[in-house]
């Protein structure tokens, strides 16, 4: 993390906990033996008002999860419209139906962050996340105290699809954040929406620990309920062979494998979600057999031409475009999150089918066949890479970079010259996962521009 991406206004614990009057466990994950050297503290800051705002969030939209249909718009959407072009600048002199709006883009928002600013917001609440930039430069992302905690809503909408809850109280740790990077801030927190449950953050980089061993002695310690994480993250965790047991393991950030899931899944003894998220939006869907179930009726999701501004038809592959949320400092119209799928209503619930993050890339073989990047992510699935990178040359070698503990390269450069009707030159190198890892999130990139 850019040291000018650190905070730069600290609070002690009664602002970060208003609510909370027992902070004895939050002093106890701090201060355990085996506790890492954390370096942040944080917390949800939700007073009264606020944590009302987040059952009321819940209840609107979570307890009885309503669409929309094909043809039609969610009820919402017309006062949403309205509010936007009332209360925020960027949005000032549209109509107020949503055919008069246009597209943005993350550059709009890099641009002109004040302007998507509601002035109903409260900027005492200010929060400000950044993205990790792994498509382009990195974006501050506004938030208010009671947006930030509306994550936890969503993700109980998940579990119960999988009829897990998480348990509340002062006693119990709900949720651990796995991170494997060079580093990261980790801290210990609590949550007042999970009546005081602990949340933690930490790296399994050992320069993280006072001890080698301290890491997997501190998370067997307070056993979380739910682990999330990448498939990077997960998989070196898996290789301290700690005695967990997770409710539940929510992957995101990077694809993950079926053969990474189903081993994490062995392991862990528990379902491994893989969870569709965005810093601009949080969490949209996650992944089933038949696609990526939407989670998220406050969100009105479109399909949109990658290069022309028009809606495409129910079905019709294309980028998948953002309307709604609750955030006051960033109302999203039509805002068009780089990543590509159709999109289908089936049983009232709307799926992204064959979800792929970011820009579609095409490749191709030496006598200029053109392969699909979507091919590659399928036949990958069958391997157990917890993520990995493929570059096309100007000369159209391929490099591929896969990060596994397992050695597969030469079934890595069968499949791929199966793909690649063995009409390519490769360069594959699967390189070993560690507790303090430095990966790049972005998969698919050429040097050949394809029209």
């Amino acid at each position: 993390m850019d040291e000018s991406s650190n905070p730069q206004i600290a609070l002690n614990d009664e602002e970060r906990f208003p609510l909370l009057d027992d902070l004895s466990f939050l002093n106890k994950l701090r201060q355990d033996e085996f506790a890492p050297k954390f370096n942040f503290k944080s917390g949800d800051r939700l007073n009264a008002a606020n944590l009302l705002k987040v059952k009321a969030h819940k209840k609107s939209y979570y307890d009885q999860k309503i669409f929309w249909t094909e043809g039609s718009s969610p009820i919402w959407l017309s006062d949403y419209l309205q509010w936007c072009v009332k209360t925020v600048p960027f949005y000032q002199n549209k109509n107020n139906t949503l055919e008069s709006f246009s597209t943005i883009a993350r550059e709009d928002i890099r641009k002109h962050p004040h302007l998507f600013v509601s002035n109903e917001a409260n900027l005492a609440e200010l929060l400000v996340y950044y993205t990790s930039g792994s498509t382009g430069p990195k974006l501050d992302v506004l938030f208010d105290t009671a947006t930030q905690a509306k994550w936890l809503p969503q993700i109980e909408s998940v579990l119960e699809d999988f009829r897990i809850s998480i348990k509340k109280g002062k006693k119990t740790t709900a949720i651990a954040l796995i991170c494997a990077q060079e580093k990261t801030l980790t801290y210990a927190s609590l949550s007042t929406y999970l009546e005081g449950a602990g949340i933690l953050k930490i790296n399994l980089n050992p320069a993280d620990w006072n001890q080698p061993e301290d890491a997997k002695k501190y998370l067997e310690k307070y056993n979380p309920q739910i682990l999330t994480g990448d498939p990077i993250a997960f998989t070196a965790l898996m290789d301290l062979e700690p005695k967990l047991s997770p409710s539940a393991m929510i992957s995101s950030a990077m694809k993950l494998t079926k053969v990474t899931k189903n081993k994490l899944e062995s392991y862990f003894r528990c379902p491994v979600i893989d969870l569709y998220s965005m810093t601009e939006c949080r969490n949209i869907a996650y992944a089933t057999e038949k696609g990526h179930k939407v989670i998220r009726p406050d969100l009105y999701l479109e399909v949109f031409d990658e290069h022309k501004d028009i809606p495409l038809p129910y079905g019709e592959r294309g980028e998948l475009v953002v309307t709604g949320g609750s955030n006051p400092f960033l109302p999203l119209i039509r805002y068009r999150t780089g990543d590509f799928c159709s999109l289908i209503i089936e049983n009232g619930a709307p799926y992204l089918i064959d979800l792929e993050a970011r820009n579609p890339v095409v490749f191709f073989t030496k006598s200029a066949l053109k392969i699909n990047n979507i091919d590659i992510s399928n036949s990958m699935s069958q391997f157990p890479l917890a993520g990995f990178k493929m570059h096309q040359r100007k000369d159209k070698l391929i490099q591929f970079v896969g990060y596994s503990n397992e050695i597969i390269a030469e079934e890595i450069i069968a499949v791929l010259n199966g793909i690649f009707k063995n009409d390519i030159t490769l360069d594959v190198n699967i390189q070993k996962i560690s507790q303090n890892n430095t990966v790049e999130k972005t998969q698919y990139s050429s040097e050949l521009i394809s029209n």
